[in-house]
């Protein structure tokens, strides 16, 4: 995917192909956001994010309980930290959304499979999450991987079904939340 060129200045179109090419810059309909490798330094701020942007879309998905121990299992308190990396090390691809300096999206998981997806709320809709996933599925497919499978959130499959991804069975339960399996060919 590449930007319009319509009566951009040649020397401007030439640079942002060439960004495009080495992957420094996405189509990001209206953010002006670059998708990298996760840095053990991002995991506060990774964290931070997934609880924050789960308790806003998703706390509805199941039992209080289950939603309390979700928001509190990313949320970065020192106790935490050494455990939320423990978990953060067990994926073999992990990208963020960058806007500015500020961490607004992020992916992460293994070759078969996306253990997270969130993009910060104000985010939504404008490319974050399409540009995270197909990032992770060219990364995944690098890598040998065949099919993405993912425990989707109940908000997150119209997001998923976007992107061609198919239910599997129907809703079920994983630590008391309402998850709906998915799969995706690559």
């Amino acid at each position: 995917v590449y930007p319009r060129l319509n009566g951009q200045h040649s020397e401007y179109s030439l640079s942002q192909l060439n960004l495009f090419r080495l992957e420094k810059r996405t189509n990001d309909e209206g953010v002006m956001m670059r998708i990298r490798k996760y840095r053990d330094s991002d995991l506060k701020d990774v964290a931070r994010l997934i609880s924050k942007t789960f308790g806003r879309f998703n706390s509805g998905e199941g039992s209080k309980k289950s939603v309390k121990n979700y928001i509190d299992t990313y949320t970065p308190l020192k106790k935490n930290l050494a455990r939320i990396k423990e978990n953060f090390d067990k994926c073999s691809i992990f990208y963020v959304a960058v806007a500015g300096e500020k961490i607004i999206g992020i992916v992460r998981g293994r070759e078969d499979k996306i253990v997270n997806l969130f993009v910060v709320g104000e985010y939504h809709k404008r490319g974050v999450a399409r540009g995270l996933v197909v990032k992770f599925e060219k990364t995944a497919k690098g890598m040998g991987g065949k099919s993405i499978k993912i425990n989707s959130s109940l908000y997150a499959i119209p997001f998923y079904e976007k992107m061609d991804y198919k239910k599997v069975g129907s809703i079920s339960k994983l630590f008391g939340l309402n998850v709906q399996k998915m799969r995706r060919g690559l």
